[in-house]
């Protein structure tokens, strides 16, 4: 009987370790620096294991890209008054971000500035950045 409580004790505690395997490292985003964008909402994820906002980005020449953005869980962004239509598809935002540190198009969420001039902090901080803006191309 303890043998099966005992195996049955491991499953569970293999179970919950599970999640924390799974989660990967910020080692990608350059974490020395902050940028900011501004772009319109193409799409907002709110997903586990994190959010995702995807932003179109267009430079004076009229060429678009998008660009996409990691956030922190469901739970860590509804703490900070994130919300699943906190983001409306088409509208502008400015978003301040540490970038991709081999310069693909996206980065790690510090915040958002809606339209309306509210400011979305992540789970990461707010960010201390340096007002630089990097080429979207």
């Amino acid at each position: 009987m303890n043998i099966r409580l005992l195996g049955l004790a491991i499953l569970v505690l293999m179970l919950f370790a599970l999640p924390a395997l799974a989660h990967h490292s910020f080692a990608m985003f350059d974490q020395g620096k902050v940028v900011y964008m501004t772009g319109k909402v193409k799409q907002f994820e709110w997903v586990n294991p994190h959010a995702w906002l995807h932003l179109t980005i267009t430079i004076p020449d009229g060429k678009e890209a998008t660009w996409s953005f990691e956030g922190g869980s469901v739970a860590q962004l509804a703490s900070l008054g994130w919300k699943p239509d906190s983001f409306l598809i088409g509208k502008e935002v400015k978003i301040g971000f540490r970038p991709m540190k081999d310069g693909s198009r996206g980065g790690q969420i510090m915040n958002v500035t809606l339209a309306s001039g509210q400011k979305l902090c992540s789970n990461r901080g707010c960010g201390d950045g340096t007002g630089s803006v990097l080429d979207p191309f």
